[in-house]
């Protein structure tokens, strides 16, 4: 992929910034058009099931389009610290690699960690005003819910100071948005309405970094 950029700072990587950063969610953590819940052909059925199956998840392009142009705004406003897209693993997985991927030399990874939280305000476990709002959440099997591969998503982080902002604003443009969590610790953890999921980053990053490796092998 070539392009140009008329800004260097607009230049927005995929891995979180500091500690404390608070993680948004920009769209809908399910889509309700989708009766697979985002599973059909997705990464998790091939992983974990040795299935390629299903209805890929249907893309509203007018909606993609809404999206992106809202998140470039953000980014041009100066209030955007990281971005990275939900495709191929779904939430989960795009999360994990905001985790880890950054590399500040050759084997040098810089490393943080994430509390997430996805139950559904007034739920029993781990209930949690700030958390997101996904209207199926307690009824969407937990796999589909981090693994489902739902199109027009994206996790942004920003300074604690500029979430409510960016929250309003997305609200003034029509597109849904949610605080799920904050960057820090060497963890990262995840709760939902069926449990509370942990991995360490060290842990996530070795089996990112050497998949070829050991895929070779």
């Amino acid at each position: 992929m070539v392009g140009l950029i008329d800004k260097p700072e607009h230049i927005t990587t995929q891995w979180f910034k500091a500690e404390g950063d608070v993680i948004l969610l920009l769209g809908e953590i399910v889509d309700g058009t989708d009766p697979l819940h985002g599973m059909g052909g997705s990464a998790y059925l091939k992983r974990m099931h040795g299935l390629k199956t299903g209805t890929p998840p249907p893309c509203d392009l007018d909606k993609e389009r809404e999206l992106q142009l809202a998140l470039r705004a953000f980014i041009h406003s100066g209030v955007i610290k990281s971005a990275h897209d939900c495709s191929e693993g779904g939430l989960a997985v795009a999360i994990a690699e905001c985790c880890i991927s950054q590399h500040i030399a050759r084997e040098t990874p810089k490393m943080l960690g994430a509390q997430i939280d996805l139950t559904p305000p007034g739920h029993t476990k781990g209930s949690n005003s700030e958390a997101a709002e996904p209207s199926k959440a307690v009824e969407l099997p937990v796999a589909a819910l981090l693994f489902g591969e739902a199109q027009a998503r994206m996790i942004v982080s920003v300074a604690p100071m500029d979430a409510t902002k960016v929250l309003a604003q997305a609200k003034i443009l029509g597109i849904s948005a949610a605080r799920i969590g904050a960057v820090g610790g060497d963890k990262l953890e995840v709760k939902t309405g069926s449990g509370t999921f942990s991995w360490g980053t060290a842990e996530l990053h070795d089996l990112w970094w050497n998949a070829l490796t050991r895929a070779m092998r």
